[in-house]
């Protein structure tokens, strides 16, 4: 019964964060576009010039990052409201609200920065391993905070809340850790599906980590911080 529960929010939370993003998302085409911007809703979203300009989109900084953040944030409050109400007291526990021994944030954040040496490694070695992405996005951003917070810091606050706070604090109800860690980095991998299959390879890796990172150290702000330095990390590489 908990984990149907909880995968059933999960799938809410889940669905409300795609509705804001896509919302928020056709707002900065309708706004680019000026076939788009005297139409009504009903009109746009009929309109075939909108999949056109959300294709010519999709690397646009500013309708990106805020795209990012305000369906991260809004979902995120969904999601607390909803956990809160669900397990009452409990709600800590079940998404690993704790703070980590220092001991053990170290470690990881150490495995984590040999994971950066080996994507870097690889990268080096092949092009099917670099992606541009990142330099797009940063390159035709023209509001650096809304980049900031929309890149570097809500995506690893509202992803790591739901998949390894959420998500895995509900597999854990019926299943052992490995598989709970192994289901949860693929679902982390396919909510980066504007990355080609190979760099997905690497996203996938990273979910692995910041996995075991949660269910070994307990804590959700280990593979937290770990994400957002990473994201931030990523920003001002992009930037150099």
């Amino acid at each position: 019964m908990s984990f149907a529960r909880g995968i059933s929010l999960f799938l809410v939370v889940l669905t409300v964060f795609f509705l804001v993003q896509t919302a928020v998302f056709v707002r900065y085409c309708v706004a680019g576009s000026e076939t788009l911007r005297d139409l009504s809703w009903t009109e746009v979203l009929q309109d075939p010039m909108l999949y056109q300009v959300m294709q010519e989109m999709t690397m646009n900084g500013d309708a990106v990052s805020a795209a990012s953040f305000w369906s991260g944030a809004v979902g995120l409050v969904v999601l607390l409201v909803l956990v809160v109400l669900w397990r009452g007291t409990a709600w800590k526990e079940l998404l690993g609200m704790r703070l980590p021994r220092p001991k053990a944030f170290l470690v990881w954040l150490g495995v984590f920065m040999l994971l950066a040496l080996a994507v870097e490694g690889l990268a080096y070695l092949s092009p099917a391993f670099r992606t541009d992405f990142m330099g797009l996005i940063v390159g035709s951003a023209t509001d650096r905070w809304m980049l900031f917070l929309g890149i570097g810091i809500m995506p690893a606050l509202f992803e790591e809340a739901l998949i390894r706070g959420l998500l895995m604090g509900s597999l854990r109800f019926i299943t052992h850790e490995h598989l709970v860690v192994a289901v949860s980095a693929g679902v982390f991998a396919l909510m980066h599906l504007q990355y080609a299959p190979m760099i997905m390879l690497l996203v996938l890796a990273m979910g692995v980590v910041l996995g075991y990172a949660r269910t070994r150290t307990a804590s959700l702000w280990v593979p937290i911080i770990l994400h957002m330095l990473n994201n931030v990390l990523s920003l001002a590489f992009a930037e150099a």
